[in-house]
């Protein structure tokens, strides 16, 4: 069975038919990804109209006006009118925040245009596959950061510092940045110094005034939250079980997500809870994987059954965990497939 996509209300009512496509995304800056069969993925707008045609090969959210889009497996940016303001020319980019991108390019060419009128036969990959490129690639890309002009602020090879690709943006004035030679990441400000110096083997973007990190205690990865001074406030106390990503997430709503396989454990089996600012566990979850809150809603899943739904702050089920997939709410909806 095919499953189709749909964008949900917080009371769960359907109030945008997207099965007419093959894939969606998520509304940001009043707009949302549609993937249209054999011609690419377009954007349409809260009333289901397409408003920007389909003939991108990938696509990064609007953010700040921009959206991040592929033609001839090179990445660029398009305003809301869908007209290209900064050129295909990277090889890896993230969308705009706080007026900045991190982008990486190389010398690697682009691949000849799909003649006008011609399918797209290509199988369009999920957005980060496109950054697998070879070692010869890796070897002399470079990782860059442009305002919204396309104007480059500032070469974070010349600074001889990577970018962890899941998470690389400037979030309440600062970006997490890793020390090739330290093995380690830390935080930069936008004079492009360092703040918090790098000794974190994983760190994310700082939300809500703290950034969540990892940290070695004898010889497990423990999470903790730090401040803008690289001050503990939550010290390292859960186990993220060398997954930092997926067990962990960043504050939204005032709560983290944190999976629930600690030492000591409160739950016969691995789950979900959430953790105040504090540090202090304030709600309990039966889910074996739940998100950030957005709305007043969060994801979660049910191995079991294989499904995914939503529950409110008090852990309650408000929309029922039936869905193949589902995202998190933006902008008063949330994509879901059925």
């Amino acid at each position: 069975m095919v499953s189709t996509c749909s964008y949900i209300d917080r009371t769960g009512k359907a109030l945008i038919d997207a099965s007419r496509y093959e894939n969606a995304g998520d509304f940001s800056d009043g707009l949302a990804a549609v993937k249209v069969p054999y011609k690419g993925w377009g954007f349409i707008d809260k009333t289901g109209s397409l408003v920007i045609p389909p003939r991108f090969e990938s696509f990064l959210s609007f953010t700040e006006g921009l959206a991040a889009v592929v033609l001839e497996d090179k990445w660029g940016f398009i305003n809301k009118t869908g007209t290209l303001v900064i050129d295909n020319q990277f090889d890896w980019v993230e969308s705009f925040s706080e007026g900045v991108a991190v982008v990486q390019r190389s010398s690697r060419p682009k691949r000849p245009a799909v003649l006008l009128g011609t399918p797209i036969t290509t199988k369009v990959v999920e957005v980060w596959d496109l950054t697998h490129n070879n070692d010869d690639d890796r070897n002399d890309a470079e990782f860059l950061l442009i305002d919204t002009a396309g104007q480059i602020l500032a070469n974070l090879a010349q600074m001889k510092l990577e970018v962890n690709i899941d998470d690389a943006r400037f979030s309440e004035g600062l970006l997490c940045v890793y020390d090739p030679d330290k093995e380690a990441n830390g935080y930069i400000d936008k004079s492009f110094e360092f703040v918090i110096q790098p000794k974190f083997p994983q760190a994310g973007s700082f939300s809500e005034g703290l950034a969540r990190v990892a940290v070695m205690v004898n010889d497990e990865e423990k999470l903790a939250f730090i401040d803008k001074k690289g001050e503990f406030v939550i010290p390292p106390k859960f186990n993220t079980d060398f997954d930092f990503q997926r067990n962990s997430s960043d504050f939204s709503e005032g709560l983290a997500a944190v999976s629930e396989n600690l030492n000591p454990t409160l739950m016969d089996e691995e789950t979900f809870v959430y953790i105040d600012n504090e540090g202090k566990i304030v709600l309990v979850t039966e889910f074996f994987y739940a998100g950030e809150f957005h709305d007043g809603l969060a994801t979660v899943y049910n191995a079991q059954t294989n499904r995914w739904g939503f529950i409110d702050k008090t852990g309650k089920v408000a929309i029922p965990v039936k869905y193949e997939s589902a995202n998190d709410f933006s902008e008063g909806l949330a994509l879901v497939r059925s």
